[in-house]
C-alpha cells in the first residue's frame, strides 16, 4: 500500500512526517515509573504531539532546514520581449516573456524541459538573437502570402536554440495579431499515449483525443479571431450535427473540443475554414517535427508498424508542411529536436533535407518513399548556428547571473573559462555552469 505523507510546519523549518498503514496490533507500552513527588524524570518528558513528534503514533519526522535560502531573483529590470524590442539594437540583451505570451505557451502545453526552465530563478527570459530578429522580419514579410510559399524548418546541432527561437517567434506572432496554432510536443502524435481507431472511410487511423487537444488550444488562445470568422456554408458532422452557414467559427471548434465522437472530422473542417479566410495569416508552429518523419510507436491489431502519415494528426500537419494544404494567408513553422536520443532524424529526413548525420547513408540504406517526398517538398531550412555570436553568448551570460545562477561578483576569468569550454552553445553553456556549481557544493 502507498504510504500517507503529512507535511507540517514547524518555524525556520519544513517539516515531513510519513507513516504507513498498521497492518499488526503494536505491542503494549510498558507504564513508565513515576519518579518520586509524582513527578516525570528527565527521560520520561512527555512528548508534544503537535510539534510533529512520533508520540507512539507510528509517525516519523524529518525536518528540512533552509538555513540558505534566498529571495528568487528579480527580473524586473529587464526588458519586456514585445514588438516594439524586436529589433537589432537589442541583439544580446536578455528579455523577459510577458505574463499573457507565457501563460498562452503553458496553454499550448509545453514540454517538461522547456516549462521547468521558463518557469525556475525569477520567471521565463531569453536573449535576443539575430535570429529572432530575422525570423520577425519573416514573418511580417510573409503575412499576406500563402503558407505554401512560406514553410519552413529550424535544423541545427543539439542544444543550439531551435527551440528557443520557436518560442520568440510565436510570441511575436501573438503579439502581432496572427491566429496562432503552436504544438509543441508532436512527438505526442506518434509516441501511441492516446487512443485511436480506423476509419475505413478515410484509410487512416482517427486520433480523436490529439484532435480535441488541437482544438481546445486553438479555441483557448484565439477566441476573439474565431468569434470573427463567419461559415460560409454549412458543414455536416457525424453524429447528425451540422455546423449552419453563417454562425462562428468557435461554435465549431467548441464543437469538435467536447465531442470525441465529431473531434476529427471537425478539426479537418476547421482547417478547411482557415485555409480559406482572410481576415487573419494564421502561424502553425510544430516543435518536434523530425517524428512526423519516422515510424511511429502505433501498432495495428496485428502489430504492424503504422507510419505518422496513416495517423489523423500527423497527416494532417504534413499535408500542412509538404504544401498539399495551404493557409490564404499564412506561415508554417516547424522545428527538429535532437534532445531524445531514441527519436531523432530519421535517414529519410536526413537525405531530404541534406541535413549533417553522424548517420552514414549508403546506396543500401532504407528510404521511405513518403517520408522523403515530405522532406524534400521546398521546405525552407533556417539553420541555427552552434555557436552564439560573441554579444549573445555575453547576454546568455548576463541571464544566468540575473537569475542567481552565479555571482555577479566572479571574475570575468570563470565567463571566459565557460565561454571557452562551452564552444558558445547556448546549452554547453549552462551545462558547464551547472557543473561547476555542482563541483563548489560538494
Amino acid at each position: 500500500m502507498r504510504p500517507i505523507i503529512r507535511f507540517s510546519l514547524t518555524p525556520l523549518s519544513r517539516g515531513i512526517s510519513t507513516s504507513a498503514p498498521v497492518l499488526a496490533v503494536a505491542k503494549p507500552k510498558k507504564a513508565a515509573a513515576a519518579s518520586k513527588g509524582g513527578k516525570q524524570g528527565f527521560n520520561q518528558k512527555k512528548k508534544d504531539s503537535a510539534s510533529g513528534g512520533s508520540g507512539g503514533s507510528g509517525q516519523a519526522t524529518i525536518a528540512l532546514k533552509f538555513s540558505m535560502s534566498g529571495q528568487p531573483p528579480d527580473l524586473s529590470d529587464l526588458k519586456r520581449l514585445q514588438l516594439s524590442n524586436y529589433k537589432s539594437d537589442n541583439v544580446g540583451k536578455p528579455t523577459t516573456f510577458t505574463k499573457t505570451s507565457f501563460d498562452k505557451f503553458k496553454s499550448f502545453g509545453l514540454s517538461k524541459k522547456v516549462e521547468r526552465e521558463l518557469s525556475s530563478n525569477g520567471g521565463p527570459a531569453s536573449v535576443i538573437r539575430q535570429l529572432t530578429i530575422d525570423l520577425s522580419k519573416q514573418l511580417d514579410g510573409d503575412k499576406g502570402k500563402s503558407s505554401k510559399d512560406a514553410r519552413y524548418v529550424l535544423t541545427g546541432d543539439r542544444g543550439s536554440g531551435k527551440s528557443m527561437l520557436l518560442l520568440q517567434s510565436v510570441a511575436y506572432a501573438l503579439e502581432s495579431g496572427w491566429m496562432v496554432l503552436f504544438n509543441p510536443k508532436a512527438t505526442e502524435w506518434t509516441n501511441s499515449s492516446s487512443h485511436y481507431i480506423y476509419d475505413s472511410s478515410t484509410q487512416t487511423f482517427n486520433q480523436w483525443q490529439a484532435s480535441q487537444q488541437i482544438l481546445s488550444t486553438l479555441l483557448s488562445n484565439n477566441k476573439d479571431k474565431l468569434d470573427s470568422i463567419k461559415l460560409t456554408a454549412d458543414i455536416s458532422l457525424p453524429q447528425g450535427k451540422t455546423a449552419a452557414k453563417g454562425s462562428k467559427l468557435s461554435e465549431l471548434v467548441s464543437v469538435g473540443s467536447k465531442d470525441d465522437r465529431v473531434a476529427t472530422q471537425a478539426l479537418d473542417a476547421v482547417m478547411g475554414v482557415l485555409e480559406q479566410q482572410t481576415q487573419y495569416p494564421v502561424l502553425w508552429a510544430i516543435d518536434e517535427a523530425q517524428t512526423l518523419f519516422t515510424t511511429s510507436k502505433y501498432r495495428t491489431p496485428d502489430y504492424t508498424p503504422i507510419e505518422p502519415y496513416h495517423l489523423s494528426a500527423p497527416r494532417l500537419a504534413l499535408d500542412f508542411i509538404s504544401g498539399r494544404r495551404s493557409f490564404a494567408k499564412g506561415t508554417v513553422l516547424t522545428s527538429l529536436s535532437l534532445s531524445d536520443p531514441t527519436n531523432l532524424p530519421s535517414p529519410s529526413l536526413i537525405q531530404g533535407l541534406t541535413l549533417s548525420s553522424t548517420q552514414p547513408l549508403t546506396p543500401y540504406t532504407q528510404l521511405d518513399p513518403y517520408h522523403l517526398s515530405h522532406a524534400s517538398s521546398n521546405l525552407k531550412k533556417i539553420e541555427v548556428p552552434y555557436k552564439m555570436s560573441d554579444v549573445e553568448i555575453s547576454g546568455m551570460y548576463e541571464l544566468l547571473v540575473k537569475k542567481g545562477l552565479t555571482s555577479e561578483n566572479q571574475s570575468d576569468g570563470l565567463f571566459m573559462e565557460l565561454k571557452s569550454s562551452s564552444g558558445d552553445n547556448p546549452y554547453e553553456l549552462k551545462r558547464g555552469l551547472n557543473r561547476l556549481r555542482a563541483s563548489l557544493a560538494v
